[in-house]
């Protein structure tokens, strides 16, 4: 009876043995129960696949990695080998494999991506290998940017930075002082103002409403003389219109023609052409009128001094002393000083 507890104890251990061993194999991805067709990818990288991690398509399992080791050719790429259960799915030979995270906590997998390809792959071959850009990654990748602006921002905060130290250096603030002066000179001059504004504006209150009131009643005086204001703005139009039937451009053409005859004529005179322009450019006829003048007063001289020559008046048969006129006077002279330039040049 003890010998044969003993023995059923003995077989349970056994079989617990058993099963643990098994349960191992499983997880490393031995399935003695179960077929499948074994592929293979090569990786250079694995990020953290492990033996039994499952292998999906479209997010359904379909398989598991049954093993990780180094590549025959030494290159220290890892070959990967993993087995699809599913007796149905097809597999083309341009099927990737790629491993991607499965959960959350960063577990691996290898996704099956179909390719296009209508060459099926057989069991043994070697799919194309892809690897999934991890969470660190393309954490990496997105904060890449930021941290390239980041580093522009502190660089244009150094720039500003050196440049507010050289604005403050003594050499450049010694006129600080003398602008916050004249800065504070032109605010009180500005209060000022403002306060003779407020002033003034005070004083004139009572001018400026009766400016107010008087534009008010000048409003209403043109709202009342509206109508009269229109008939004026009539008038003018009529008139206006009235000019542009004049024909002022006809008007204005014959009076530059007039005026262009005119300056001819005018530049005629000037020129001394005709008997007009003769009298006004000639010298003749005023030194003609000049010696007939003086020839008239000889003779009126003449007639004064010596009136027996036009008129015969004799009172007692008395012959009256005759008196030379200034006629005969300049003649006699002209005669006398005619002589003695002859006389003068027969000396010479």
């Amino acid at each position: 009876m003890q010998r044969g507890k003993e023995i059923k104890i003995g077989i349970l251990v056994l079989l617990g043995g058993a099963l643990l061993v098994l349960g191992v194999n499983y997880l490393k991805g031995f399935n003695p129960w179960g077929g499948g067709n074994t592929f293979h990818a090569i990786y250079e990288n694995i990020d953290g696949l492990a033996v039994s991690n499952p292998v999906v398509v479209n997010g359904f399992q379909v398989g598991q990695v049954s093993g990780i080791n180094f590549s025959a050719e030494g290159t220290g790429d890892l070959h990967v080998s993993f087995i699809i259960e599913k007796s149905g799915l097809r597999v083309s030979n341009d099927t990737k494999a790629r491993i991607v995270s499965n959960d959350l906590f960063g577990t691996k997998a290898i996704d099956l991506v179909a390719g296009r390809s209508l060459t099926l792959a057989v069991p043994g071959d070697t799919l194309p290998s892809e690897i999934e850009i991890g969470i660190t990654e393309a954490v990496k990748q997105e904060l890449l940017p930021l941290r390239q602006k980041t580093d522009q921002l502190i660089a244009g905060v150094d720039d500003i930075l050196i440049n507010l130290q050289s604005v403050f250096q003594d050499s450049a603030t010694q006129g600080l002082p003398k602008a916050f002066e004249s800065i504070q000179r032109t605010m009180e001059n500005l209060e000022s103002t403002s306060r003779t504004l407020d002033l003034t504006v005070d004083e004139n209150r009572a001018a400026l409403k009766g400016i107010i009131d008087n534009m008010e009643e000048l409003t209403g005086f043109v709202n009342s003389q509206q109508g009269a204001l229109s008939n004026a703005l009539g008038n003018f139009s009529q008139i206006s219109d009235s000019l542009a039937e004049l024909q002022l451009a006809t008007t204005l053409r014959k009076a530059d023609a007039s005026v262009s005859e005119l300056n001819r004529l005018l530049e005629g005179l000037n020129n001394g052409e005709g008997t007009l322009g003769a009298l006004l450019k000639n010298d003749t006829l005023h030194n003609g009128l000049l010696a007939t003048n003086k020839e008239v007063q000889n003779l009126i001289n003449d007639l004064y001094l010596n009136p027996q020559r036009y008129i015969r008046v004799s009172v007692f048969g008395r012959k009256e002393n005759r008196k030379m006129s200034e006629k005969e006077l300049e003649r006699l002279q002209r005669l006398i000083q005619s002589e003695l330039d002859n006389r003068a040049e027969d000396i010479e």
